[in-house]
């Protein structure tokens, strides 16, 4: 982590370093393109301190107080309809402009967390270009061997078209229990000639007819969490379904210190909203009695304002 000095500004820098130490691998692992991205993207960032800490966290307390969303009732299906809805027309109103695509819960120009600290970038798009780096060492670590990916919870296709530009000769599935983003994944396949199509799919009430082909990889990227802990229905299906591999980047409340106050804050959050818990512990347990392999569990330590929700956990299942 590199550090500059200018005036009375004191910033820092992430560099190759620490995106390996946040994925858990050593610098040979990350690829030639992640390297690029690091280079070429601008990570400088300064941590709060002081002053403006404290106001930080004054507004962090009044949103968790304020904020009445619940995840994983009824109307929120209505919700996230609307929304991909709203996606969808502002990708073919823009002529098909891929940046469209970026799911909104991905938000510039704000301060996030880093090593349970909160920072304020220098750049706007911090966070986005973070997750592409992250994708860039994620997908071909755990998909190259897979003919087939699908991404379950799939929202505005964003992932599938980072999966078709590293992979364009695999089969890309996308899912979502709302018909608007399935359109959207279609749309996207038509227009940029894509090897993908999409599918409706409810993680909470598996469609047992759904084919997960063999050679099959998983994916689910801040969609287990809608599920406010009904996830032993999806989990169930993929273990009789039996894919090669099963990615989770999710926010995992039971990787928290709660004698951090930024996390002890994001627990706070996150319980309030109702957002998955417990799935670290059940993969845990599937483990034990000896039904999975759990390859990787790694809290990246990076996050937007209010939690962390990018942290990793892979299995496959056993195949008897």
């Amino acid at each position: 982590m590199s550090e500059n000095f200018g005036g009375n500004s004191f910033s820092m820098k992430l560099d190759e370093a620490n995106f390996a130490d946040s994925f858990g691998v050593s610098l040979g692992d990350l690829p030639a393109r992640c390297k690029k991205l690091i280079a070429d993207k601008n990570f400088e960032y300064n941590v709060l301190k002081g002053n403006e800490l404290e106001s930080f966290l004054v507004e962090i307390l009044k949103r968790i107080d304020e904020d009445t969303q619940k995840i994983g009732v009824e109307e929120r299906k209505d919700v996230w309809e609307r929304g991909w809805r709203e996606s969808l027309d502002e990708y073919v109103q823009s002529n098909f402009d891929i940046k469209k695509l970026v799911p909104k819960f991905i938000r510039p120009n704000q301060a996030i967390r880093w090593q349970q600290q909160y920072i304020l970038p220098v750049a706007d798009n911090f966070e986005l270009d973070y997750v592409e780096v992250l994708r860039e060492w994620l997908f071909p670590a755990y998909f190259s061997e897979v003919d087939t990916i699908h991404e379950f919870g799939c929202g505005t296709g964003f992932n599938l078209l980072a999966l078709a530009r590293i992979y364009p000769e695999k089969n890309l599935i996308g899912s979502d229990f709302v018909p608007a983003s399935v359109e959207l994944v279609n749309k996207i396949a038509e227009k940029q000639s894509l090897n993908l199509r999409g599918h409706i799919f409810d993680m909470i009430q598996p469609n047992e007819n759904y084919e997960v082909a063999e050679n099959s990889g998983v994916l689910t990227f801040g969609s287990l969490e809608q599920l406010a802990g009904k996830f032993e229905n999806f989990i169930d299906f993929l273990l009789r379904k039996k894919p090669e591999i099963c990615v989770h980047i999710e926010p995992t409340i039971e990787l928290y210190d709660e004698n951090v106050l930024s996390d002890y804050l994001a627990i706070r959050f996150q319980s309030k909203r109702g957002y998955t818990k417990g799935l670290l512990p059940h993969l845990s347990d599937l483990a034990s009695q000896g039904n999975i392999e759990l390859l990787k569990v790694k809290r990246l330590n990076f996050g937007s304002q209010m939690m962390e929700g990018y942290n990793l956990m892979v299995w496959r299942p056993v195949k008897v």
